[in-house]
């Protein structure tokens, strides 16, 4: 239970991401230019946005582990910040606001780690050989086959995304 928790806060900052990308693609029917230049930009995804990537929603989310003695709450509290300490220096024009409700503040990096424009295509593939570095290490600790299948599950992004992006 503890590992879902750490999985689950993990990628809940990028959920809202994911369940909008995949209703416009599939349901809609929208391509990904228009996603991603318009949709992505619009005050309703940018708020669902906020709201999933907002730091003091977490640290509440850990403090209240913290206060409860709760350790799933502790865990899924620090994983989301875990993700947002590697997220905020790695946005430019896709900056969150990570301190909401507190402020609508958002931190525009020099780097990206997507965007050529801001060194994303080094930023990219730095992350994708620490995450390939990673998951091997894992992969020779945990001899168990449900680890194995949750690191192979997590590898294909790292493959996919790339390819799918590359074929637009």
């Amino acid at each position: 239970m503890r590992n879902w928790a750490v999985i689950i806060g993990s990628l809940v900052p990028d959920l809202s991401l994911y369940v909008m990308w995949a209703n416009a693609k599939f349901i809609q029917g929208l391509s990904d230019r228009v996603i991603f230049r318009d949709l992505h930009f619009s005050d309703f995804w940018q708020m669902l946005n906020a709201i999933s990537n907002s730091i003091p929603l977490y640290a509440g989310i850990l403090l209240v582990g913290l206060w409860r003695k709760s350790l799933l709450l502790i865990m899924l509290g620090a994983a989301a910040l875990l993700h947002m300490a590697g997220d905020f220096p790695l946005h430019n024009s896709d900056a969150h606001r990570h301190f909401w409700p507190i402020s609508d503040w958002r931190f525009h990096s020099p780097i990206s780690y997507w965007n050529p424009r801001y060194h994303g295509d080094i930023v990219g593939m730095i992350e994708i050989g620490l995450a390939l570095v990673l998951i091997a290490i894992l992969w020779r600790r945990f001899k168990s086959w449900k680890v194995r299948a949750c690191l192979f599950l997590a590898l294909i992004p790292y493959i996919g995304v790339p390819l799918y992006f590359s074929a637009l």
